[in-house]
């Protein structure tokens, strides 16, 4: 998945020191720009520091100076200004001279570059002294005190981008007649929800209240699942890794309210002010919903098992690196006997009725659910597996009214945000805390965005229809098959790999499928997936209604094809409509979503350098992800085993432990990174523009300022 380059707003700390902060992060998480730096400065050879020496401003440079208007209101100072350049170049001059005429030789070698770049390069900067700066500077002052109170965050590409899908799209979904338009405007519909409250919400929390036993709690955690709300541990139905025909059935730990473990565990003033707010929000819900005598009790119930639950959790740098491994229902009953998993996977499988009242969105059973770690059948995998003997434990000595509590602030979670205006500001006011948000976003953004999760399927394909431009998938095709083509060529010269690895890696990278736009199948014919007519008919006129039964239809489908082949170019969880692109090891593929595929990333009109520096470096991105730390342990049909000698594997680790060790000397607002943890992203950075580099410049012959517009898109 690519990364968002953004700026990111500053939660408890002062402007200056933020700004600093994110663009540190901007800089270092952007390929690092040290890298950029270092490339460009080879691709742009007319362009070098001011300095003393008679080769200081190249020839070239010197052609476009002379050929400017020297005639005009401008001309006298222009030649005034050129005539200084010459002497800091002929005597060392002064600093400010040296500026002045950085600045006018960085103004000409931009002047052909698309306005809307221009507008964020700060000239000022030379490229070669700090490449980041230079690119992206001017934009960065510009915005880094405008984030709108409802954002924390904005990214100069991906929010153009967006926002046209969204300016677009807004207008479509208020006539639409079918499940993306009729969800759209139950969201839009302020006088319902209001008028409806949280009586939708009772019933769940009635249903909660009434569990008096652990059988009880058994039926109410798989109605949970059922909803898509997992609790202690978390499970899900995905393409076996080990055997690419099936699926498997996995379980791993689960996860809490806050973000990370740090935020439970830190004994700091700043994380211990965010669990007082968490507690402060829960009490509150709480009371909103009739319980306020016990309010911050339960609030605190909450927070203290979570604690519990953070000190148990397996790292997630360790956690990322767990592929999962095959068990059975025997193992999980010896790691974790409090729980009766035979039992919670039979009512899994039974088709039931929501506890709200709602329809069933089945007809009978699933019987192969409730067959899975059975011979023959859908195969058991476990992560995280020393999670759970100290779950067990913790289990065994939380009091029923605990996890009845917990199940509680659960479905509040889930439904706040479809829920009245004074819900939502409850959310403001606790992201504010968290993430520096102030305000509620605009009800038609908020619309759009729910919309697009909750009827992604119906909606991107209004997208594709009506809005997205067809040929900029053929020339996207196009331009992956040539990154393609160059990534091939140059995996022969890896010596680090053994001959017969190289070549299996050839194998894997030519076997490599690609989904562009939109889905299709293996002949490359449009396909759009079941979920596109799930909805149709069924959405009705209550926003969390709507949004449950979204939540309910995607669990079935689910369970539905359990024992169907998976379909390897499946987008899962992911639509065309994202402004994103995604690689997937067990399936061997790259998603291009038409979301990206739009300006300022990508445009069939606009130049090489722009498109290559840009969506071209996405694609080497993705592709690069077939061989990062993850990557690389899957084959070319994407199972899992050891495909590669152990000497290739040990070069690669002590190879890609240099990237680690860099980014973990970078540091944000006084945190560390973790080099291990984003591995995976930095190598796929370095490689997504290595190679997309490499396939412009051989795609036809390219000037100094081509290249530099390659990179300077890139940033």
């Amino acid at each position: 998945m690519m990364q968002d380059y953004a700026l990111l707003r500053p939660v408890g700390t002062d402007r200056r020191s933020a700004r600093s902060g994110v663009r540190q992060a901007a800089a270092f998480v952007a390929a690092g720009s040290l890298l950029a730096a270092l490339l460009v400065v080879a691709a742009t050879g007319s362009m070098r520091p001011v300095e003393t020496g008679e080769s200081a401003v190249s020839a070239d440079l010197n052609d476009k100076f002379l050929q400017a208007s020297g005639s005009g209101p401008a001309g006298n100072d222009f030649l005034s200004r050129l005539q200084d350049i010459w002497f800091v170049e002929s005597n060392g001059g002064r600093a400010d001279l040296a500026a002045d005429a950085t600045e006018m030789a960085t103004s000409l070698l931009v002047a052909g570059f698309p306005g809307d770049m221009k507008e964020a390069i700060d000239v000022k900067t030379n490229p070669c002294d700090d490449f980041y700066e230079f690119a992206c500077g001017k934009w960065d002052a510009e915005h880094s005190d405008k984030i709108a109170d409802y954002k924390s965050q904005v990214a100069f590409s991906w929010d153009r981008a967006d926002k046209n899908i969204r300016t677009s799209m807004t207008k479509i979904l208020q006539e639409d007649a079918g499940p993306a338009g009729a969800y759209y405007r139950s969201c839009m519909d302020l006088d319902h929800i209001e008028a409806v409250g949280d009586t939708q919400l009772q019933p769940w929390i009635k249903f909660v209240d009434a569990i008096s036993d652990k059988a009880g709690l058994v039926t109410a955690m798989t109605e949970f699942n059922k909803h898509d709300m997992d609790n202690f541990f978390t499970w899900g139905l995905d393409t076996d890794n080990r055997d690419s025909t099936r699926k498997s059935f996995s379980i791993e730990q689960g996860g809490m309210t806050l973000p990370d473990n740090t935020y439970y565990l830190e004994e700091s003033d700043v994380m211990r002010g965010h669990r007082e707010m968490m507690k402060k929000v829960i009490g509150k819900f709480f009371t909103m919903i009739g319980r306020g005598a016990t309010a911050d009790t339960e609030a605190q119930m909450i927070l203290d098992f979570e604690t519990k639950l953070a000190g148990i959790r397996v790292d997630r740098t360790e956690s990322r690196q767990d592929q999962g491994t095959p068990t059975t229902w025997q193992h999980m009953n010896e790691l974790m006997p409090y729980w009766p998993w035979k039992q919670w996977l039979q009512e899994l499988g039974s088709c039931t009725a929501p506890p709200d009242g709602s329809a069933k969105v089945c007809t009978e059973d699933h019987l192969k659910v409730r067959m899975v770690g059975a011979p023959g059948e859908t195969p058991l995998y476990i992560s995280n597996e020393k999670f759970f003997p100290k779950l067990n434990t913790l289990l065994e000595g939380t009091q029923l009214e605990t996890v009845k509590a917990l199940l509680r602030w659960k479905i509040i979670r889930k439904v706040a945000l479809y829920m009245p205006a004074n819900w939502i500001d409850l959310m403001v006011e606790w992201n504010a805390d968290l993430y520096g948000t102030s305000a509620k976003s605009p009800r038609d953004r908020k619309c759009y965005y729910s919309t697009s999760s909750g009827a992604a399927w119906p909606m991107a394909k209004l997208y594709l229809d009506n809005v997205f431009h067809t040929e900029n998938r053929d020339a996207a095709l196009s331009m992956l098959e040539l990154i393609r083509a160059q990534f091939y060529a140059t995996l022969p010269t890896e010596k680090w790999m053994t001959q017969e690895d190289r070549s299996a890696a050839q194998d894997k990278l030519q076997a490599m499928f690609f989904q562009v736009a939109y889905p299709t199948d293996k002949e490359g014919n449009t396909h759009w997936p079941k979920d596109t007519f799930d909805m149709d008919g069924q959405m009705g006129a209550d926003f969390m209604t709507n949004f449950m039964l979204k939540e309910r239809l995607s669990i079935e489908k689910d369970f539905d094809e359990i024992a169907k082949a998976p379909n390897r170019r499946s987008w899962g969880g992911n639509s065309p409509l994202e402004v994103n692109a995604f690689y997937g090891p067990d399936a061997n593929g790259l998603w291009i979503p038409a979301g990206i595929l739009q300006s300022p990333f990508f445009d069939a009109g606009n130049s090489d350098a722009r498109n290559f520096g840009s969506i071209g470096s996405v694609l080497g991105h993705e592709m690069s992800h077939g061989f990062d730390d993850n990557g690389r342990l899957y084959d070319k049909r994407g199972e899992l085993h050891d495909w590669w000698s152990k000497s290739t594997v040990a070069n690669y680790k002590t190879r890609s432990t240099c990237i680690a060790d860099l980014f973990s000397t970078y540091k944000v607002a006084g945190r560390s990174v973790n080099g291990k943890y984003t591995l995976g992203e930095d190598s796929a950075d370095s490689g997504g523009l290595k190679f997309a580099y490499e396939a412009f410049i051989k795609k036809t012959a390219r000037s100094d300022e081509d290249r530099r517009g390659f990179f300077t898109s890139f940033s």
